[in-house]
C-alpha cells in the first residue's frame, strides 16, 4: 500500500491569458460560502500575485486577476 499527502493551502485553478493578462476562474459550488472565504486573499500562481474581481452566481465561478499593490505582514 502506499501513502498520500494532503497538501494545505491549495486550490484547483483555471488559469487564461488574453490580451497579456492573466486570470484565474475558481469553481465555488457552495456558492457566496466559499467566495466569502477567498475574496480578501492575494493567490500566487506561477509566481504571480492574484486579487479578487468578482464571481458569477450562475455558475458559481469566483474570478481573480493579477496585479494589485501588496504588503508582506511580518510575524
Amino acid at each position: 500500500m502506499s501513502n498520500a499527502t494532503i497538501a494545505t493551502n491549495l486550490i484547483p485553478v483555471r488559469h487564461s491569458s488574453l490580451g497579456g493578462e492573466h486570470r484565474l476562474t475558481i469553481d465555488v459550488p457552495n456558492a457566496w460560502d466559499d467566495v466569502k472565504k477567498l475574496c480578501k486573499k492575494v493567490l500566487t500562481f506561477e509566481g504571480r500575485h492574484y486579487t479578487f474581481i468578482g464571481w458569477n452566481s450562475d455558475r458559481n465561478e469566483c474570478f481573480f486577476r493579477e496585479g494589485g499593490q501588496f504588503a508582506t505582514i511580518k510575524k
